[in-house]
């Protein structure tokens, strides 16, 4: 369960990283808080020296966080938590967060800014906060009514799935009794057999290329080989291996 965690964490991580829209907004609060230097930057720090504290602090808590939220998730909760969870592992995540601004201060001002303890329960309570916040909005916004779809166009499995997941379907991973439904907007894990979950993807085009990876034919974006195995790596940074019974199979498909 542990492994699932940490792949489900960097695979997230790889998803946020790819869009540009977390960058614009890291990129605008780093740049406000450069400009405005709260908490005593503007006097001890140049403009110059400012910034480049500012976009380290934003964009070092903000991935930092986000990777303990994501597998505190994974690891206590066997579902999707609902806000009070997500504050509660917002306010767990704050902890290491508020280590590294304690850390990083150290390193630049090479004295406390703000000690520890008065630190991460400012942190703590910042992260509760935004990271309930979040899920309240993002909950509202997944039970939406999602825009009318020709039932033709959309996979069955997608019923599945929640509605803010039904996006692009990337492949799919068997872990454990649990089918993982990966699309380009995040994955989630599905009680079902492989076989069962295979059925459900039509009309995607797409092939089984192990027992326990089937993979979507357009989000393939390459080929690698590692100790004489062929692997197919996907459109999201992921790397699927390509069992020998099907090698034939992926490349008949145009796939290698």
């Amino acid at each position: 369960m542990r492994d699932n965690a940490l792949q489900f964490t960097m695979r997230e991580m790889r998803r946020v990283a790819a869009s540009p829209l977390p960058w614009a907004a890291l990129a605008g609060a780093a740049l406000v808080l450069g400009m405005v230097g709260p908490f005593g930057t503007y006097e001890s720090l140049r403009l110059p020296a400012r910034l480049a504290y500012w976009a380290a602090i934003v964009v070092s808590t903000y991935f930092l966080g986000f990777a303990f939220v994501s597998l505190l998730e994974k690891v206590i909760f066997a579902k999707r938590p609902g806000p009070a969870g997500f504050a509660l592992i917002g306010a767990m995540a704050g902890v290491p967060v508020a280590l590294f601004v304690w850390l990083l201060n150290r390193l630049v001002y090479g004295t406390d800014v703000v000690f520890l303890l008065p630190l991460t329960l400012y942190v703590m309570t910042i992260a509760a906060v935004s990271s309930g916040v979040i899920a309240f909005f993002s909950a509202r916004l997944a039970h939406a009514p999602a825009p009318a779809q020709p039932s033709a166009q959309r996979p069955k499995l997608f019923e599945r799935l929640q509605p803010r997941l039904r996006g692009k379907l990337l492949y799919l991973s068997m872990q454990d009794h649990y089918v993982e439904v990966v699309t380009d907007k995040g994955s989630e894990l599905i009680l079902m057999r492989m076989s069962d979950a295979v059925d459900e993807t039509a009309p995607v085009d797409g092939l089984q290329i192990h027992r326990s990876y089937w993979v979507a034919s357009d989000a393939v974006t390459g080929t690698i080989r590692r100790d004489g195995r062929l692997i197919l790596r996907m459109s999201d940074g992921a790397e699927l291996p390509v069992s020998r019974n099907r090698i034939g199979l992926v490349k008949d498909a145009g796939l290698a």
